[in-house]
């Protein structure tokens, strides 16, 4: 939190905060196994196979921002728990979860309103901002657009965003 913004400075401007800033240590993949409510996006990673579990780990140059549904997310959306995930097809799972992922890091500031943004899985998103609330909506989900619930989760590779629904392509 800046405690004290825009202090003047001879070779430019000081933003006082309340703590130290420490580099992320932990990889999108290993966020998300780490959080008990995506747990359920860890098993869709898994049962969809390597293709998607690269992609999460990748750790190309310009990072890369993913939408992770919580596992109510995934139970509203049919997959009542992990059987449900791994009886899904892995073609479907890999689909679903490569269309919650944006090459680049996009922090909530800056995610560009009723905008269609390009996913990994080649369709788009459309991304609004409302102030300070970030929704996003799915090709397939009916104009029920998915809210951002936890913003700018910083990992080695990008940014992770909690989402409230699974995007549909």
């Amino acid at each position: 939190r800046v405690t004290q913004a825009d202090v003047a400075a001879s070779n430019g401007v000081i933003h006082v905060i309340d703590r130290v800033l420490s580099p992320p240590t932990q990889s999108i993949v290993e966020l998300a196994q780490d959080n008990p409510a995506l747990s359920l996006l860890v098993a869709a990673a898994l049962r969809a196979g390597n293709m998607v579990v690269n992609t999460l780990s990748s750790s190309s140059t310009g990072g890369l921002t993913v939408f992770a549904p919580t596992n109510a997310a995934f139970q509203a959306a049919g997959f009542a728990n992990e059987a449900a995930i791994n009886a899904a097809s892995p073609a479907t799972l890999a689909n679903i979860l490569t269309y919650h992922v944006v090459p680049g890091r996009v922090f909530s500031p800056i995610v560009p309103n009723a905008t269609d943004v390009t996913t990994a899985q080649g369709g788009t998103v459309r991304t609004t901002v409302t102030g300070t609330a970030v929704t996003v909506l799915g090709k397939s989900n009916n104009n029920q657009a998915s809210s951002v619930t936890s913003a700018d989760i910083l990992a080695t590779n990008g940014v992770v965003h909690v989402v409230d629904r699974v995007l549909l392509p």
